[in-house]
This record gives C-alpha cells, structure tokens and sequence, in this order.
C-alpha cells in the first residue's frame, strides 16, 4: 500500500514538474523572447543595420514614413521572433516579434512556398506599404499593399497583418504549425506583437514600409 501512495506520490511531482517547466518555457518565449532588448547577434544586427540603410532610401523615394519599418526574415524558424521593428532615429531593433507563414503550394513549417498568385494562399516576398485600411473580418489587422512586381496582387488577395492566438499557443515550439484557418499568407503575429504594432500603425503619419525576404544568414 505505502509503495502505491509513493507511486503516486511521484506521478503527481512528475507531472507537475512537466507542467510547471512547460508553462516556464512558453512564458519565456512568448514574453522574453519578444522583448526588443533580447539580443540578436551582433552579427544579425549590423545585417539588419544594412537593410535599414536600403529601406530607409527606398521609403523615401515611395514617400513612406521615415521613422520606421518593418523587416520580416522568413529563414528564420517561426518559433523564433522573425519580425523586427526598425528605428531609422535610433538605428536599432525596438521590438520583435513572431510570425506563421502561408500553407499554400506544400509549404511546410519549416519550409514555406511563396507566391504572387492570388488563391495560392502562400506568404509574399518583397517590399509592401502598411495601409490603415482594416479586414471585413479581423478590425485589428492592417491591410498590405505590394509595390513590387512579385508581390503586386497582396492587396487584392486581401493580405494583412493581423494576430491569431494560434501563434500565442504554438510560439513554444520550433516551427509553428500551419493553420489555415489563421493564415493564408498574412503576417500572422501573436497577440502581444499585435499590440505593438497596431499602436505604432495607428500611430504613424504616413505608411509603413514592410520588407520581407529570406536573408542567407
């Protein structure tokens, strides 16, 4: 009898443990990790530092806001924050955080498809403008607009940045699973990276320049 109660006993510490180290993992994801001052990599953030110098001549040349913009890195696992926010004043990342990617034309989890064409519901590469211009659907989430040839149709597509607490759920894990019922290749962020950006969105004058890419880092 008394090794049963310890059988039980120690199930129950187990289990416990599980639990608690779980939930300690998922709140250091999903709150440590979006923190803008977790550090990047010294060798990531003179990368960034350069695309910044990119994007700062190409907003000016679109009339884009000059204050900001938005990179998305798609060679980085979605269970790493692959969205960053660029201060062009203070030439730094100041806030980063996670994003899915489209499940369209056998895009995987680790390994997204992108494409231009409109029901291929895959994620876009290329330069966009952040319009205000909110979802039928989703009234926190920012319509895209494409400005290059390989992305031109985001808009009529109806690509936006929007949350999904899907990605809140699933931030623990290496590769966030597919899930269209949450993207079809939208930025898809997490809800605490949803706050950031919708009251820097909101905020902001002029549009935002959105560049996403697979960098070689």
């Amino acid at each position: 009898m008394k090794g049963i109660k310890f059988l039980f006993k120690l199930v129950f510490v187990v289990a416990l443990a599980a639990v608690v180290g779980f939930f300690g993992y998922w709140g250091y994801k999903y709150y440590v990790c979006q923190d803008p001052n977790a550090r990047l990599g010294d060798d990531y953030t003179e990368f960034l530092g350069k695309c910044a110098i990119e994007a700062k001549d190409y907003a000016r040349v679109r009339n884009l806001n000059d204050r900001y913009c938005i990179f998305v890195d798609y060679s980085i696992p979605s269970g790493t924050p692959r969205v960053f926010v660029w201060s062009f004043e203070k030439e730094k990342v100041v806030y980063k955080t996670y994003t899915m990617h489209g499940p369209g034309k056998g895009s995987t989890a680790e390994k997204p498809v992108f494409s231009n064409l409109p029901g291929s519901k895959c994620s876009s590469l290329g330069h966009f403008a952040v319009t205000k211009v909110h979802g039928t659907r989703n009234k926190r989430g920012f319509r895209i607009k494409g400005l290059d040839v390989a992305n031109h149709t985001a808009y009529g597509r109806g690509l936006m940045i929007h949350r999904a607490k899907w990605v809140d759920t699933n931030c623990w894990r290496e590769y966030i699973p597919l899930q269209p019922k949450c993207c079809l290749g939208c930025i898809t962020v997490s809800s605490k990276g949803m706050n950031y950006l919708e009251k820097l969105i909101k905020g902001e004058e002029k549009q935002i320049l959105l560049w996403s890419f697979v960098s070689e880092q």
